[in-house]
């Protein structure tokens, strides 16, 4: 009922007696206004849906001009209880932390002067979902100072509303670690922080799980950040089987001359390698078959089958693509596309160390790729590829074969040189000489996945830094490190051990999960009965002389009075011990294992991923000098 105009009709009826009859006479009288209305109450939403302790606003409107006052009840309660759900004098409902029997109540808004005056809703409430945890994308980002980042808040692939957002505890953030709107979007600020890697969080109270965070590394334009931890199979929570001390980038492949690009994260970080390999199945929005092919002069398409010293091995064609690191695009980069399935893999002349794992899956490789950024010394020359005047001349430099399959029928083949896989960083416009890896100090006892906060949540240990040329920028100088010049095998041409010179040398390789020192069994150094690291009795320390290849200095013999040296000291504690005694660490800096773990037999000393830990090191490629330096024809290291 509503109220409007009233129409009045009374009729009267006479009958009259004439003298020339009979006749009936009727009076109608009409009266019309707007001075009597009828009562209601308008009611908004008339019928709702909201999940078991969420709510629902309502609004009610009467309608007449008697009275305004309301009174609210929810299944003829006023104000309604526990049971059924409670409602708010402006008309809030907030409906019963379990669903009700029968699921659906009766909201109402009562006139408090009227004879039928209310205006009614139904509500249903349902369950919430079993999960209501929250969660926050991108994880672990990277943005240079002064761009932006949209982050979302979503539960259950929904896009939560109402999370609030928080940079390093400050809500919307500040000036100093960058600001954060209420829809999440991100600005970084104009300078970098200290530490350079913030917290940012959403946080929703009504959810079980009421807050999630991720990082974000700010960087400069030159800087992609670094992180540590078991890749994306996670931990196996079995040290034989589980990956420790793995480094990570984030990097960017583009069609070539083009801005469509895809981000590709959990990228291994590799000094002991050259050129980039990217599975197959981590390119979705660039797919491999939009990528130009690398033929032969026949036109067959080039393959490339490539073998670690471990005997695993990624099988793949060799595409041409733009390459983005660290906001720096490298453009026409042959690439290797790990997993065509297409050819067999020609084994065994492309395997001479035997079939081991087949890297052509994340499952196998733990990672989306391999970002080989080492020295390039390969195949007798100082080249950026991978294989270098071998492979270029229709030989092949073991373990970095080529190969066309015409008919289906694998053989290896020549490949010229500007068509092997190559060091992306060479490509750059700028910053090409080499890279710089930061990595922060770590406790003996190991660290979590970095970055990350402390036990007490004070504080925020970040990752590190992929850092672009040197001596290019002001925040890639050599500073007061020490240069090695290498051999030409991209080697330090002898390590002094316990006043032994072993003339294989050594190398820098990030890859490498342990600091990998040659025989262990003179060395009286223990094995773990259960994986493949040391488990010495007690902390074992290692002190090594590096020796450069100066002028003075050839391989094979011992460090003379002209060369370039440094005096390590490392340390190699029980793996089994620092596993069991933190499971959940994904990085230590005082793993050991054998140099000849699953590889051919020799003498040299690898300095793996614990040695990177605390320090800035520089690789230089080959054909570069360092800053200041001449004669550096095969590359270095500095630290």
């Amino acid at each position: 009922m509503r109220a409007g105009k009233l129409s009045l009709t009374v009729r009267a009826s006479l009958l009259v007696a004439m003298a020339t009859g009979m006749f009936l006479a009727s009076c109608t009288v009409t009266r019309t206004g707007n001075d009597i209305a009828l009562p209601a109450v308008n009611l908004s939403p008339t019928s709702a849906s909201v999940q078991a302790g969420g709510t629902v606003q309502f609004t009610a409107t009467v309608v007449t001009s008697f009275s305004t006052t309301i009174i609210w009840d929810v299944n003829d309660i006023q104000g309604g209880n526990s049971a059924v759900g409670t409602i708010s004098s402006t008309g809030l409902y907030t409906a019963p932390a379990t669903v009700p029997t029968p699921a659906t109540v009766t909201v109402k808004a009562i006139s408090s002067s009227e004879t039928y005056p209310f205006g009614a809703a139904i509500v249903t409430i349902t369950a919430p979902p079993t999960n209501t945890t929250l969660s926050v994308a991108p994880a672990n980002s990277f943005t240079p100072v002064g761009t932006s980042v949209q982050y979302t808040a979503t539960v259950n692939g929904m896009a939560d509303a109402a999370a609030t957002w928080s940079v390093d505890g400050v809500a919307g953030g500040n000036s100093t670690v960058g600001t954060i709107s209420s829809s999440g979007l991100f600005t970084a600020p104009a300078a970098l922080p200290n530490p350079i890697t913030v917290s940012v969080t959403a946080t929703d109270t009504s959810l079980t799980t009421p807050t999630a965070s991720t990082t974000l590394t700010l960087t400069n334009i030159n800087t992609a950040p670094l992180f540590v931890n078991f890749g994306p199979n996670g931990s196996t929570g079995n040290s034989s089987t589980t990956q420790y001390n793995r480094l990570f980038t984030t990097i960017g492949i583009c069609l070539p001359a083009t801005i469509q690009c895809q981000i590709v994260p959990n990228i291994l970080v590799d000094t002991g390698s050259v050129g980039l390999r990217v599975l197959n199945s981590a390119l979705t929005t660039v797919p491999a078959t939009a990528l130009q092919t690398v033929l032969d002069t026949h036109g067959n398409q080039v393959q490339e089958c490539v073998q670690f010293p471990d005997a695993s091995y990624a099988w793949g064609p060799v595409l041409v693509a733009d390459v983005d690191i660290a906001g720096e695009t490298a453009s026409a980069v042959p690439i290797q596309v790990i997993g065509d399935t297409t050819y067999t893999v020609p084994a065994p002349d492309c395997l001479p160390l035997g079939q081991g794992a087949d890297l052509s899956m994340v499952q196998t490789l733990d990672a989306n790729g391999i970002l080989g950024i080492g020295i390039s010394t390969f195949g007798g020359g100082t080249t950026v590829q991978d294989c270098g005047k071998n492979c270029a001349a229709g030989e092949t430099f073991t373990g970095y074969p080529y190969y066309v399959c015409p008919n289906y029928y694998c053989m290896q083949a020549p490949v010229p040189i500007v068509q092997q896989v190559a060091n992306p960083v060479a490509f750059l416009p700028k910053d090409n000489n080499g890279v710089e890896i930061v990595l922060p100090s770590i406790p003996a006892a190991g660290a979590p996945s970095l970055p990350y906060t402390n036990a007490a949540g004070t504080s925020l240990f970040t990752a590190g830094s992929l850092i672009l040329g040197i001596g290019t920028e002001s925040d890639n100088a050599l500073g007061n490190t020490t240069v090695f010049p290498l051999d030409s095998n991209g080697h330090f041409p002898n390590v002094v051990f316990n006043g032994t010179s072993y003339v294989s040398g050594g190398y820098v390789n990030s890859r490498s999960s342990a600091l990998a020192v040659s025989d262990a069994a003179t060395l009286g150094i223990e094995n773990c009965p259960d994986n493949s690291y040391y488990c010495p009795s007690a902390p074992l320390p290692i002190s090594l002389t590096i020796c450069a290849a100066n002028a003075t200095s050839s391989a094979g013999l011992p460090c003379g009075a002209n060369v370039t040296l440094e005096n390590l000291s490392l340390t190699i504690e029980d793996a089994d011990n620092l596993f069991t005694t933190n499971p959940t660490y994904s990085a230590f800096n005082d793993l050991g294992q054998s140099s000849t773990t699953n590889a051919p037999a020799d003498d040299s000393f690898i300095l793996g991923l614990p040695f990177f830990f605390g320090r800035a090191v520089f690789v230089g490629i080959a054909g570069t000098s360092a800053p200041n330096q001449t004669n550096i024809p095969n590359g270095y290291f500095a630290f």
